[in-house]
């Protein structure tokens, strides 16, 4: 994931956008006193006197030079929103200590509805300020965005541990679109569709989650070959996964594949690659990628992946064998 603007640049966006929303109330209500009232009660400022049209069309004149900055955003419901989402992926905290649906709820949703209220038609100004909400490279989509993405990410490793038998044949598997994954790896989104398919000749297999969906950029990127396809790029980022968290909910992962894939999540959301894992092990790397895929798997070697992926060997193991001994 890119580097997030600085948070002055956000700040000034944010300005601008309770400025449009301000113009926006004022010409609803129009040319009355009380429309002057309602945007100086909202803004937090003393318009000047002066003030006729539209207040946005000023951005280049003096007076907003020297009022935007005073524009009172510290104690909106935007600004707090937006400075959580912020922190959500400039801090990348554990991913177990992200509580992600409280996050939606009180942070990115609420960010996602701010930029629908904000006016993006330039009429009657000369500038065209809908790049503030519109443009997804912006700092308030981008936000928006990217923390999106982020949170599809750690409630599906979350959702791993203590996974359902039917784990990797269930809705759980749908999480990344190619545009998800672009925004986490930082990269082009035709180096994502590039690196997918549906046959498994390429490194993410997708799928459709209607079979008769036509449109093959509405595909979805098989979650744990996305995750280790990630764990290669240099752009991505990501909290640290806790081994202690994830052996507290190895006894009741209830999934072969999910035990497999959390090794592999070990390994790759902790800032190395199924490669490196495979050095660990003495394994061929195709070796090694089965297993974290489920397949291969027995109860001797499940100690010794443990014990490479920093996860507790007896736990392991012993579940590994419970399961293959439930499926036979």
């Amino acid at each position: 994931m890119r580097e997030l603007q600085a948070w002055p640049d956000y700040e000034k966006d944010m300005r601008l956008a309770m400025l449009l929303v301000a113009d926006g109330m004022m010409n609803i209500l129009g040319d009355t006193p009380n429309a002057a009232k309602a945007a100086e009660a909202f803004l937090g400022i003393d318009l000047p006197s002066s003030v006729s049209g539209l207040l946005v069309s000023m951005v280049t004149d003096p007076w907003v030079d020297a009022v935007l900055s005073t524009i009172a955003i510290e104690h909106t419901h935007l600004y707090r929103t937006v400075l959580r989402a912020h922190r959500l992926l400039s801090e990348l905290r554990p991913v177990h200590e992200v509580e992600h649906q409280d996050e939606r709820d009180e942070s990115l949703d609420w960010v996602g509805y701010f930029l629908t209220v904000v006016p993006t038609d330039s009429y009657g100004t000369g500038d065209d300020f809908s790049d503030i909400v519109q443009n997804p490279s912006s700092p308030l989509p981008f936000l928006h965005r990217a923390g999106t993405a982020y949170l599809d990410l750690i409630e599906f490793v979350q959702g791993t541990v203590g996974s359902h038998p039917a784990w990797n044949d269930s809705s759980d598997m749908i999480v990344f679109t190619a545009d998800d994954l672009a925004l986490l790896a930082d990269v082009d989104v035709r180096s994502v569709r590039n690196a997918m398919g549906p046959t498994g000749s390429k490194p993410i297999r997708s799928f459709k989650a209607f079979p008769t969906d036509g449109d093959d950029e509405r595909a979805y990127a098989d979650p744990v070959d996305a995750i280790d396809w990630l764990s290669g790029r240099r752009g991505f980022k990501c909290g640290p996964l806790d081994a202690e968290w994830v052996d507290a909910g190895i006894s009741s992962t209830g999934s072969l594949t999910a035990l497999g894939a959390l090794s592999g999540m070990m390994f790759w959301l902790n800032g190395q690659t199924t490669e490196k894992m495979a050095e660990n092990l003495n394994w061929e790397v195709e070796q090694t990628r089965a297993w974290t895929r489920g397949k291969g798997m027995d109860a001797f070697s499940a100690k010794r992946v443990a014990e490479a992926a920093g996860l507790n060997p007896k736990a392991y193991s012993k579940q590994i064998a419970k399961l293959i001994k439930k499926e036979n």
